[in-house]
């Protein structure tokens, strides 16, 4: 049989689904895509341990076929212009023709693939697009990369009647995104793996259309207009990450968003490359930045203008998360705030719409 397919309308889905193929893995069938024609549709298929994507794509086809096609179909279509392809399939054989030229390649038994899950549901959760880009996009960063810990390796989504938080922590740090564009059957939380957030950003785009996530005991599945993607739940009860924000923070510091991510760019790369330690030293009207590597006998300072409402305040951060906080933030001024150097720190947009709100939670270092 023949499918005629637009190069690019494959390749881009194959580009996207091959993100959640494994490096390696003892079941070699996961190295290849499941294609799977019905009619004029094609559904191609990557998984792994912890999820599974399927995207639809229109398509010509003079019947119905199923079978797997390794990863190395994404390298010979990579340099192809954009034109119809034939996909000539017989048996097991495969051969790939262009304008100009052909290339051949075996395919595998499609009735070795996984079968897909069935899910079962405990709750579904409507909300726009945008609202999951976003909620995982201003929280992923602060995932953990650390495989000893899966449960904080991850996004966590706690969905209510009316409210969703998106929160990530890997210890020392916490982002949180909240959104009340949502709308969910009851109270209902998942637990979603760093490499499975990655691959729902980069298939959900930040737009207003909706996307339906169905919440299963231990699976859960998203649909969105081509795509369905399954995924495992992580077990385990995800931190109780309220009681670490802090909601008694007096000493307040209003300061210019990029105005503090410059200075900051410029003075940590003086700081210890083990620690990453800066020093902020705030008083009424101004915020010094300094870093210092004893090693290479280095140091640098820097300060520019802020709005404090307290007399001298020091305390120690780690530069590089402190960033990442910061690069998060859109707003053109941001609220820090403080307790004593060694208590958490709050930061959050100084300007927030009332239907989106973050806020980030820092612990603060030690100061030699």
């Amino acid at each position: 049989m023949t499918i005629t397919i637009s190069k690019t309308d494959l390749f881009s889905r194959l580009q996207l689904l091959s993100k959640i193929l494994p490096s390696k893995t003892a079941t070699p069938i996961l190295l290849n895509f499941l294609f799977e024609v019905r009619g004029n549709q094609l559904f191609v298929t990557a998984c792994n341990e912890e999820g599974r994507i399927t995207s639809k794509i229109s398509c010509k086809a003079d019947g119905d076929i199923k079978i797997c096609l390794p990863l190395y179909l994404l390298d010979g279509l990579k340099n192809l212009p954009e034109q119809p392809i034939s996909i000539q399939i017989k048996d097991l054989e495969v051969k790939v023709v262009y304008a100009g030229g052909s290339f051949e390649m075996m395919g595998f038994n499609a009735g070795v693939y996984p079968e897909k899950r069935e899910i079962i549901q405990l709750g579904v959760i409507d909300l726009p697009a945008k609202v999951l880009f976003l909620g995982i996009s201003k929280v992923i960063n602060f995932a953990s990369v650390s495989d000893l810990r899966p449960i904080i390796s991850s996004v966590n989504l706690e969905a209510m009647s009316g409210v969703i938080n998106f929160v990530s922590t890997n210890g020392h740090g916490i982002g949180i995104y909240t959104s009340t564009e949502v709308s969910c059957t009851e109270k209902i939380s998942v637990v979603i793996s760093r490499s499975i957030s990655q691959i729902l950003k980069s298939v959900v785009p930040s737009t207003e259309e909706n996307v339906q996530m169905q919440i299963g005991s231990d699976w859960s599945q998203l649909h969105y207009n081509d795509y369905d993607i399954l995924f495992r739940n992580l077990e385990g009860r995800y931190p109780n990450w309220r009681m670490v924000v802090p909601t008694s923070n007096e000493k307040e510091m209003l300061v210019e968003t990029q105005q503090m991510i410059n200075a900051m760019k410029r003075t940590m790369v003086f700081s210890n490359k083990s620690s990453n330690l800066l020093i902020l030293q705030i008083d009424s009207s101004s915020l010094k930045l300094s870093a210092q590597d004893l090693d290479y006998s280095i140091t640098a300072e820097e300060s520019l203008p802020c709005e404090f409402n307290h007399s001298n305040f020091k305390i120690g951060v780690n530069a590089i998360m402190l960033l990442d906080m910061l690069s998060c933030i859109n707003s053109k001024h941001l609220l820090i705030s403080f307790s004593s150097p060694d208590k958490a720190i709050a930061i959050s947009p100084k300007e927030q719409d009332e239907c989106k709100v973050q806020k980030y939670v820092l612990m603060p270092m030690t100061m030699q």
